[in-house]
């Protein structure tokens, strides 16, 4: 027979075998779920940083469109008007006739100062003019602060090489950028790359629209016009220190010239936040200069210098987006996980306490059939052998046997009727009957049992209750109650077996009380449960298997009814067949 201990060894094994295997699983899942999780939300995020982008690159194309249709000698206060007739329809010659610029109204929205710089390095601007000239203008902002502007945007203009950034070429359409690092991910490589298609997309968006407004104007094409005077390149937007600049170059009869615009960048920086501040709330905007402005490195914006930062995601300080079921599947799956578990031991437990009772139970069994058989093989012999010439002690050991194969009998007869309760053989056939007549029909077997152990039955049962019982059954507990109590009960002062009957409401209870040891409290635990009896506690108590308090509850509760041990006060043991009445 296996050890307990090496069956308990190989389930504890197997167990943690199969719990290293599922927090496993359980940790692998929840990586998996995390990374489908973050991948989901990062495509959400960068389709929503792609549209926030072409938004923002929607919103400045009028700005920009705006600036590069401003003609070439708008930027002068007043320029020589061009096809101008006199009152006899004939063109009059150049310089006979001068127009207003069209900036003299002021700067418009997001825009501080409109500027041109001459050959000779001068800067001008059309907003800020002579004395006699500004009562053509209607400026909306105040002449000083424009004077103050104009003499920052000289500085700027004359500290830096204006000229060669705006003639720097910028990246064509399909030409390959190279890669910020090598080893990037597969990923961040597909992410780039749509960056970088992405940006050439928006880019053509936009010099298109510049273009068609450029071409609105007959003086105002992108390369020459038609009297071949001036050349005007692409308007495009430049970081000069912390200001922000739209310019172009223009060539006039040969000469250059610088010519653009200073944006308000403070402003144009909250306009275009409001405006993408439904898809990316955290969203900010940073200038991006020199070369970092590699059309695959970064959320670029086409028209300006600028880079969209997106900021920290609506989930990112707490919880990554909508809640993943995944936990609660595991935490079912654990909960289910640790039942079978606990079921699992608790089954093996009830196996293993089975099987040492079984084995106990075997053992007093062979005990309790030791005796009977020894005392029939002795006797027998003695009788057979003419060894017992006495009648009367012939018949002290005809007694003897007798009593002996009673013992035999009852304890068989206890094992079968437990066996067949097991089997589930043994369906109740409940009748009506009186308490008084039913005692009536054992109460000799009871009091011969009783005068056996050299005790007295005493019942003290009214006739006229009636229960609802299975008479058989009935007997049978009753007879094994007063069986324990003549074996436990016998060497005490009082010989007295009680059979008395309690009514509480709807039960009817059939009481046996004797006045010996009683039951102690440890062994009260176990006094219902099956060959709780050893073959050491069957050696040093009565003789017995500890089957018989088993079998009398479950054939109580097979009728219906109910089979407790009450403490009482004093020495003595009360047990109470609780009936249900009629």
């Amino acid at each position: 027979m296996i050890r307990s201990w090496r069956v308990w060894l190989a389930v504890s094994a197997c167990l943690l075998l199969a719990l290293a295997g599922v927090v496993w699983l359980s940790v692998f899942a929840l990586r998996l779920d995390r990374t489908d999780r973050q991948a989901r939300e990062s495509a959400a995020r960068e389709e929503n940083v792609r549209l926030a982008l072409w938004r923002l690159d929607s919103e400045l194309l009028p700005l920009v469109a705006r600036e590069s249709a401003v003609a070439v000698e708008s930027y002068a206060a007043v320029a020589p008007a061009r096809g101008i007739l006199d009152g006899q329809r004939r063109p009059l010659a150049r310089g006979q006739a001068w127009v207003a610029s069209p900036l003299l109204s002021g700067p418009p929205e997001h825009v501080l100062l409109h500027f041109q710089m001459g050959p000779d390095g001068e800067v001008s601007s059309p907003q800020v003019m002579e004395p006699e000239l500004r009562s053509l203008a209607h400026l909306g902002v105040d002449a000083d602060v424009l004077r103050e502007r104009l003499e920052r945007v000289s500085l700027l203009l004359r500290s830096a090489n204006v000229r060669e950034a705006l003639a720097m070429r910028a990246p064509s359409d399909g030409e390959p950028v190279a890669r910020r690092a090598s080893g990037n991910k597969l990923g961040d490589a597909l992410q780039w790359t749509k960056n970088a298609s992405e940006f050439d997309a928006r880019s053509r968006s936009a010099r298109q629209a510049a273009s068609q407004n450029m071409v609105g104007y007959g003086n105002m094409a992108p390369a020459e016009n038609v009297a071949a005077r001036e050349v005007v390149e692409e308007m495009r937007a430049i970081w000069v220190g912390d200001a922000l600049l739209l310019g172009r170059r223009v060539q006039v009869d040969g000469q250059e010239y610088l010519q653009g615009c200073w944006l308000d960048w403070p402003a144009l920086q909250r306009w275009l936040q409001g405006k993408v501040e439904d898809l990316l709330p955290g969203a900010t905007l940073e200038p991006v200069k020199g070369a970092e402005t590699a059309k695959g490195e970064g959320r670029l914006l086409a028209s300006l210098p600028v880079r969209l930062v997106p900021g920290a995601a609506p989930g990112e300080e707490g919880s990554s987006g909508a809640l993943s079921s995944l936990p609660l599947v595991l935490m079912v799956a654990w909960s289910g996980v640790v039942l079978a578990g606990v079921a699992v031991v608790s089954l093996l437990g009830g196996v293993m306490s089975l099987s040492e009772r079984r084995g106990a139970f075997v053992s007093a069994v062979t005990h309790e059939l030791r005796t009977p058989l020894t005392t029939f093989r002795m006797y027998t012999e003695m009788l057979s052998a003419g060894m017992v010439p006495d009648a009367e002690r012939r018949q002290e050991y005809f007694d003897i046997l007798h009593r002996e194969a009673e013992r035999l009998s009852h304890l068989v007869e206890n094992v079968l009727a437990y066996a067949r309760i097991e089997r589930g053989r043994t369906p109740a056939r409940l009748e009506r009957v009186a308490v008084g007549t039913l005692l009536s029909r054992m109460e000799e077997r009871l009091s011969q049992r009783a005068l056996q152990a050299g005790m007295s039955l005493c019942v003290e049962v009214p006739s006229d209750v009636v229960v609802l019982t299975d008479p058989s059954a009935v007997e049978q507990v009753l007879f094994n109650l007063v069986d324990n109590a003549s074996k436990y009960a016998a060497g005490a002062a009082d010989k007295r077996i009680l059979v008395q009957l309690e009514q509480r409401g709807a039960t009817v209870g059939l009481v046996v009380r004797d006045h010996g040891p009683g039951v102690d409290v440890a062994t009260a635990r176990k006094l219902f449960e099956p060959f709780s009896k050893s073959v050491q506690t069957a050696a040093k108590s009565a003789p017995g298997v500890g089957l018989g308090l088993a079998l009398c509850r479950r054939l109580a509760r097979s009728m219906r009814a109910d089979l407790r041990h009450e403490r009482v006060r004093g020495r003595g043991a009360r047990f109470v067949l609780w009936l249900p009445a009629a």
